[in-house]
């Protein structure tokens, strides 16, 4: 497997399953996820953060006639549109 889709994928799954954690707790609070949940808020919103700087840099770095850059770029948002779509819901699920 190709190191680079391994590391956004591992970056994406806790940033997804974060999130569910948010979403659960607003729909069934715990007082005892209080700690837990501005870690798992800001993990997601740094991720999601990080996920945007660096698709935004590519897009402004990579030139137009590179097509493989493109295609990188291309599939690392395809990638990364998960973590950025839960950094969304976790700003409207904040605890």
């Amino acid at each position: 497997m190709n190191l680079i889709a391994l590391v956004l994928v591992v970056g994406t799954l806790p940033s997804l399953a974060c999130t569910l954690f948010l979403i659960a707790h607003r729909v069934s609070p715990h007082p005892s996820w209080k700690p837990r949940l501005k870690a798992a808020w800001l993990f997601v919103l740094v991720l999601a953060g990080t996920a945007l700087l660096y698709l935004g840099a590519r897009h402004l770095f990579i030139d137009a006639k590179d097509t493989g850059a493109r295609l990188e770029t291309y599939m690392a948002a395809v990638t990364l549109t998960p973590c950025i779509v839960s950094g969304l819901i976790a700003v409207l699920f904040k605890p």
